[in-house]
């Protein structure tokens, strides 16, 4: 008879700790679902360049939270231009606005005709430069 006891008796235990074990994993998994959600900007808007005095490039619209603009096909935003950088700038989502950052690009970056050396945002309707290539900045709100 106590043979089964104990044999019952480790089941129950071998059944209690996988139960708790499968709830700290869902409790894991929660948590740092949470976390991404807080850490991670939630983009409401979006971007979209549209070029200037310029047929041979298209709009381009940025939906990503961080973007390289540059003469390297390897970047998100590739502009074959010999004006512009291999890495030339980025351009970011950050505190519910864009902003633009020049990356030591050898022709510069400029904001609104005035050269750029540190982090600048960016708003509806101004005119950026890669380089001799002129864009227009359009914000398009996305959400509901």
């Amino acid at each position: 008879m106590t043979g089964i006891v104990v044999f019952i008796l480790r089941i129950v235990l071998a059944t209690s700790l996988y139960v708790f074990i499968g709830i700290m994993f869902i409790t894991i998994w929660r948590q740092l679902k949470t976390q991404i959600k807080i850490l991670s900007p939630e983009i409401n808007n979006m971007l979209r360049l549209i070029p200037v005095e310029n047929e041979q490039i298209e709009s381009i619209e940025i939906k990503q939270a961080e973007v390289i603009v540059g003469r390297d096909p390897n970047n998100k935003i590739y502009i074959p231009d010999e004006t512009i950088s291999a890495q030339h700038c980025r351009i970011y989502f950050s505190d519910q606005q864009w902003w633009i950052n020049d990356l030591n690009s050898t022709n510069g970056t400029y904001l609104n005709d005035e050269i750029i050396d540190r982090p600048c945002v960016v708003t509806d309707g101004d005119m950026i430069m890669f380089g001799q290539v002129k864009f227009s900045i359009q914000i398009i709100n996305t959400s509901g």
